[in-house]
């Protein structure tokens, strides 16, 4: 007979199955209920009735298993108010760490029970050795759950065979006689569970009156067996034979776990367990009419007329007031205290406490009842006998306006009867004296989460800067109770040691600083709360949120032989939430690449939702897992695996912008850092490259080539900063050798594209930086550039897909909206350019430069209105000298003053700005002060004298002031700096060109500059187009009209070249061409005779198309 109903510790009693033969690897398992017996084993002769076992089987002698188990016999009789069980078993010794089975120990309760040890022999070969005959058993009280509050009155017999060894066999036979007057006669007995090993021969046989009332029933992977009569004895004997363990099938619920065995009880149903307990309780529960209690329930009484405050502070008394101490001596199995003794003792266990507060309830007119149940393994107790046995548990069902709360007397922290659910137990059986029969204790999905965790990173101060983290778990339900009472056990530096400790294995990349916890008694919440410093990790670009993944890599396959129809247990209920928010620095937009975030579905039981966005660079997702059922059927299983599975992939990245800038702090940390290894040499070096600091850069990737000579990364990136400084020979050097290493890098083709934009070789640029997208599509920089050089070979559509693909990746690349626009305005499109400055004002709200940028595009379009609300938007955001700078550069030449204030801002913002300066100088040069440009210049000069535009203005100031050797000098130098660069040299021929005072001595040093830049690409149309203006302000109208004729053959949207050959046809007096040019320049570029009257060239009014 089963020990239901006792306490202990874990959850007020035993587990159900009260184990009576406790050795190693757990061989039998017989449970029973007794009276009092005696304080030590009896040995005597097996009982008459037990039929003996057969011969042992032979052994395998496998010798990998420490212990063999050869035969496990066990034999029932059930009588009226009596039962005797009987084992039988014997096992081999493997192994010498199977020797510790020879540590053979029978617990009994003296009290209820009497142990009889029928033989203990070990045999060896031939020889039989009777232990019993030279050894005796130890009896020992151990108490050995008393560190969870339990006091079971258990003894145990042990014993230590001498001399026992490997190859032994030990045989041992025992029974344990029981009779409990509580159970009125009644018996129940659960048998036969061979689950855990191989056995070599089991048996399990059991009698019983014919005129006892019992019911059998074996589980399904017992052979099927009919009950014999042999006189006025009922019998059935299970042999199977040798069986091998039962594996469950994977993940089915608790039920699917129980295996084999065999179940006998003569309740006829569960209302019969009903009238026997209900009794116990009713009359535990009675409250005396005065003394202590009384005192306690009029305290209660007055506290509220509303029941439920009631019952709540009468649950508050039996859980805080009266501790728990599992009480299963003698009648303590299933009797309960009655509620004063418990009271005066301040200590019950789970039937005591349950008498205490049902006596409360009912003295308050509170109706209530008490209600078995199992808190370890109740699903699936509806397919059983009814016995007391498979109850190990008892609490409080209260119904207080209609509605039913479920009490636990053993729980503490229930403050508040709302928050309580019903208890996830499968099955319940209310203790009512007529018509008890089972309740289903499902929970509802839970409403509320069990667990909140908000997680906020403030990363503005850069990606690669420590950045302040803050983490929030706010715990609800047992979680919260549980952690409170853990910490309460804690003080001072072990407590906070525990948090960090917690946090830390939490979040291993966070240096924790600070951390909290509070309990708030009335929400029943637990806060733990979390400071420091985050170093977030964003190496390849991206970072992945933190606590965002939904799904796993599910497998419900399950092995052959196992119940395939199965359903699969789902946690429930279970609701999960957590949240993180992080600040950004400029530069993330959309999702910041959380592309595939959102997420809405519901999977095995569970429902998965997730969502995230960007706002104003603070990026913001959100998770959240909640069961909706205990479990789900097998035929989903296939569809639910490859779900959860594709779910798992759904990993959330951000990705770093494909043009991200170091901040100011770190470069700041960067430049004070020495890095530690050739990987931290690379990233600086990385870091410095994508800030333009390029010979800073190249001396970390040579130092990181120093330590590790074959990174190939940091060869190919010096290659890509020598490029950047013109350094063409080392720079091919260093990409030929990284392609010897590694065909596929891509930033070699990006490199090699990118000495080929700037040596003016536009298709070569192209193949290139297509041979460098092959690598990998999402190439910004190669988009980027090859829309560069697509627009320079005179492809403008090619131009503007790659522009927009490139801006896709990084939206923040403001100079491509400025490209784009560039080619709406040649092709005449107005519309189409002003929306780009639209777009990057829409894109980049925060970004000052981005507006400073639309401004020049609304300028370009003639819309300088537009443009000067632009600008004010980037001041706004914050006043910067660059700002005051373009500002003051895109006025209109007649707004002189305007001009001035704008410099000088901009100088005063920031003094040691260059471009300030030559910004200045080229102002006082437009406006004849020839000897203030000079200055100015050569200050720029002192700082930067590497810089050519300064010298080729100086030059210019020079030329102006009649200082032909002077001016000479400074060209000549200039053109010198940038000898081989097509790109720069152009840049200085434009530069004269354009410049209206410049003498024909500098057109001259102009058109040396354009034939350098040209002599690589005869036919590149941007070179063509300046060294055309340069032959028309110098008169030679035939060689503009030729050059101004080859740019347009390469590129049709050239508005400078039309204006410039309508000008040169003018001058020969073709009027008829020249309007045509005129009108064509016009349509492309409004603003195209405004420029060419800043460079003093004017169409003149007899020349006008009538």
């Amino acid at each position: 007979m089963t020990g239901g109903l006792r306490g202990d510790g874990a959850s007020c009693a035993e587990r159900g199955f009260m184990k009576h033969l406790a050795i190693l690897l757990a061989a039998t398992s017989l449970t029973t209920i007794g009276a009092r017996a005696a304080d030590k084993p009896v040995l005597a002769p097996a009982p008459a009735w037990v039929v003996a076992p057969g011969d042992l089987p032979e052994a395998k002698k496998d010798g990998d298993l420490p212990v063999e188990l050869l035969r496990s016999d066990q034999q029932v009789k059930l009588e009226k108010g009596r039962e005797t069980v009987y084992a039988d078993v014997a096992m081999r010794i493997g192994t010498p760490q199977g020797l510790a089975a020879g540590n053979i120990s029978f617990p009994w309760r003296p009290e209820t029970e009497e142990l009889t040890v029928h033989k203990l022999v070990i045999r060896r070969g031939d020889q039989l050795i009777d232990v019993l005959a030279s050894q005796s058993f130890t009896v020992m009280r151990r108490e050995q759950n008393l560190e969870s509050a339990t006091l079971d009155g258990v003894l145990t017999a042990n014993i230590q065979p001498e001399g026992l060894q490997v190859g032994d066999i030990v045989e041992f036979a025992m029974s344990v006689s029981s009779s409990d007057p509580t159970m009125q006669g009644h018996v129940e007995q659960v048998a036969g569970a061979w689950n855990a090993m191989p056995i070599g021969q089991a048996r399990l046989r059991m009698q019983w009156p014919a005129s006892l009332p019992a019911r059998l029933q074996a589980s399904r992977d017992m052979p099927s067996v009919r009950p014999v009569r042999k006189g006025d004895m009922m019998s059935v004997d299970y042999a199977p034979g040798a069986i091998e363990p039962i594996i469950p099938p994977k993940g089915a619920p608790a039920r699917y776990a129980m295996g084999r065995y065999v179940e006998l009880s003569d309740f006829g149903s569960w209302a019969d367990l009903g009238a026997l307990l209900a009794p116990l309780y009713d009359k535990a529960a009675a409250l005396p009419a005065q003394g202590a209690l009384k005192t306690e329930l009029d305290r209660i009484a007055a506290l509220s007329a509303d029941p439920r405050l009631r019952a709540q502070a009468a649950l508050a008394l039996v859980q805080d007031r009266v501790r728990y101490v599992a009480l299963a001596m003698g009648t303590g199995g299933l009797v309960p205290a009655d509620a004063e003794t418990t009271w005066s003792r301040r200590y019950g266990d789970c039937k005591g406490k349950t008498a205490l507060l049902l006596g409360l309830l009912h003295a308050l007119d509170i109706a209530a009842d008490p209600v078995a149940v199992n808190s370890l393994s109740g699903d699936g107790i509806d397919q059983r006998l009814p016995m007391v046995g498979l109850f190990n548990h008892v609490l409080v069902r209260a119904t207080i306006g209609g509605k039913t709360y479920w009490l636990d007397g053993t729980r503490t922290g229930d403050t508040n009867l709302d928050r309580l659910e019903v208890p996830a137990y499968g099955w319940g059986l209310p203790l009512t004296p007529k018509g008890a029969a089972l309740v289903r204790m499902v929970p509802e999905p839970s409403a509320t989460p069990d667990e909140t965790v908000t997680i906020r990173i403030d990363a503005t101060a850069g990606l690669t800067i420590p950045a302040p983290i803050k983490v929030e778990a706010v715990l609800t339900g047992d979680s919260a109770i549980g952690t409170k009472n853990a910490l309460a056990s804690l003080t001072g530096a072990a407590r906070e040691e525990a948090l960090r400790r917690y946090w830390k294995e939490q979040y291993d990349f966070v240096d924790v600083q600070s951390t909290s916890a509070t309990f708030d008694p009335a929400t029943g919440e637990q806060r733990l709360t979390m400071q420091g410093l985050a170093k977030m990790d964003w190496d390849d670009g991206w970072y992945e949120t933190d606590k965002m993944r939904v799904g796993y890599k599910a497998d419900f396959s399950r092995q052959t032989g196992q119940d395939q129809k199965a359903p699969f247990a789902v946690l429930f209920p279970y609701y999960n939430k957590a949240s993180e928010t992080i600040l950004l620095p400029p530069g993330f937009v959309d999702k910041a690449g959380a592309d595939n975030a959102d997420v809405d579905e519901t999977v095995a039981g569970i429902a998965y939702k997730r969502t995230a966005k960007l706002d104003d660079n603070v990026f913001h997702i959100e998770r959240t897992e909640r069961s909706l059922m205990p479990e789900f059927p097998a035929a989903d299983a296939p569809a639910a695996q490859a779900a959860l599975r594709k779910l798992a992939d759904k990993v959330v990245y951000l990705r770093k912008p494909a043009g991200y800038r170091a901040t100011p702090q770190e470069l700041a940390a960067m430049n004070a850092a020495t890095p530690a290894d050739a990987k931290a040499y690379f990233e600086r070096g990385r870091m410095r490259m994508d800030n333009s600091q390029f010979k800073e850069a190249i001396v970390d990737f040579n130092k990181a080539l120093e330590l590790d000579p074959k990174n190939e990364w940091a060869l190919a990136n010096r290659g890509m900063s020598q490029v950047w400084t013109g350094d063409y020979a080392a720079a091919k050097a260093d990409l030929d050798a990284v392609a010897a290493l590694n065909p596929k890098n891509p930033v070699v083709p990006s490199a090699q594209g990118l000495m080929a934009e700037r040596n003016g070789q536009w298709p070569e640029a192209v193949e290139a930086y297509t041979r460098s997208l092959a690598f990998g599509e999402n190439n910004g920089f190669a988009l980027g550039h090859r829309a560069f050089a697509q627009r320079s070979a005179g492809n403008d559509d090619a131009a503007l897909a790659d522009a927009a693909s490139a801006l896709r990746l990084d939206p923040r690349w403001s100079e491509l909206y400025m490209f784009r626009a560039t080619i709406f305005r040649g092709k005449g499109n107005t519309d189409a350019g002003l929306k780009e400055a639209e777009a990057l004002e829409s894109a980049l709200p925060n970004d000052g430069y981005a507006h400073v940028a639309a401004a020049s595009i609304y300028h370009s379009f003639g819309r300088w209105d537009q443009a000067l609300k632009a600008y004010d938007r980037a001041i706004a955001i914050k006043p910067e000298a660059y700002i005051y700078l373009n500002r003051g550069q895109r006025r209109p030449r007649t707004d002189l003053a305007g001009k001035k204030a704008d410099f000088a801002e901009a100088l005063r913002l920031d003094p040691e700005d260059v471009n300030i300066l030559t910004a200045s100088a080229s102002l006082q040069l437009d406006n004849g002060d020839a000897d203030g440009a000079v200055r100015t210049y050569s200050q720029a000069l002192s700082k930067f004298p590497d810089v050519a535009q300064y010298l080729a203005g100086r030059g210019l100031a020079y030329d102006r002031m009649g200082n032909r050797a002077a001016a000479d000098k400074d060209f000549a130098s200039a053109r010198t700096k940038v000898a081989g660069v097509p790109v720069l040299l152009n840049n200085l021929c434009w530069m004269k060109a354009t410049s209206p005072a410049a003498s024909r001595a500098a057109l001259e040093a102009a058109l040396a500059d354009c034939d350098a830049a040209l002599a690589p690409q005869q036919d590149a149309a941007p070179y063509l187009d300046s060294r055309g203006l340069v032959l028309l302000r110098l008169g030679r109208l035939d060689d503009a009209i030729r050059d101004y004729d080859a740019a347009l053959s390469k590129r049709g949207s050239f508005p400078g070249s039309f204006y410039g050959r309508a000008l040169a046809w003018a001058a020969k007096g073709d009027r008829s061409k020249a309007d045509a040019d005129r009108v064509a320049a016009i349509k492309q570029n409004a603003r195209v005779a405004e420029e060419f009257e800043d460079y003093g060239l004017s169409w003149s009014a007899d020349a006008a198309p009538r």
